[in-house]
């Protein structure tokens, strides 16, 4: 059995708390928020391992964070390892190039695929990334990437259209 660990919450730390819970910057920082919450209220370890999916001496690592650090022990603590790439400078570019299109740019095309997007996006910033990792960051920037979808629509005459298209129909039904 853990080692039960008491935990005290003023009511601006319950409302902060909350809020992380409702809208947490990381998933480990809601799930933080959640453990703290629930054992304020007073439910059991096992209870609440269920519920967030974490292991008991986690729970207790939590708790006893809480009391030596309070706030400061939510965070995330900085992860190891080398830091990424692709910088908030990167993503900025990206977003203008996005918004602007390839015409502002000069060029004469005038959407963007991911290819041609990439080899612009290394002129400008000398950084190289893959395809599939610029398409994720089109995504989590929240625009929409499909391949154009090339109709005559607008070029062509639209009464000609409709007028073979209902003798298209009417071959088809043998009148």
């Amino acid at each position: 059995m853990y080692p039960r660990i008491e935990v005290r919450l003023t009511s601006w730390q319950r409302q902060r708390l909350q809020q992380i819970r409702d809208k947490p910057p990381t998933g480990r920082m809601g799930k933080r928020a959640v453990c703290l919450l629930l054992s304020v209220d007073g439910v059991s370890s096992r209870l609440i391992a269920q519920a967030t999916g974490l292991a008991p001496d986690t729970l207790t690592r939590i708790r006893r964070r809480w009391n030596e650090r309070g706030m400061a022990s939510v965070k995330d603590a900085p992860r190891p390892g080398r830091p990424p790439k692709v910088t908030p400078a990167y993503r900025q570019k990206l977003k203008d190039a996005l918004r602007r299109g390839p015409l502002a740019y000069g060029y004469a095309f005038t959407t963007w695929s991911i290819a041609r997007l990439n080899t612009h996006l290394h002129r400008v910033t000398g950084l190289t990334i893959c395809n599939d990792w610029l398409r994720q960051l089109v995504h989590a920037e929240g625009f929409v990437y499909r391949r154009p979808k090339h109709t005559l629509k607008g070029k062509r005459n639209e009464q000609a259209y409709r007028r073979a298209k209902k003798k298209l129909q009417r071959l088809k039904k043998g009148l």
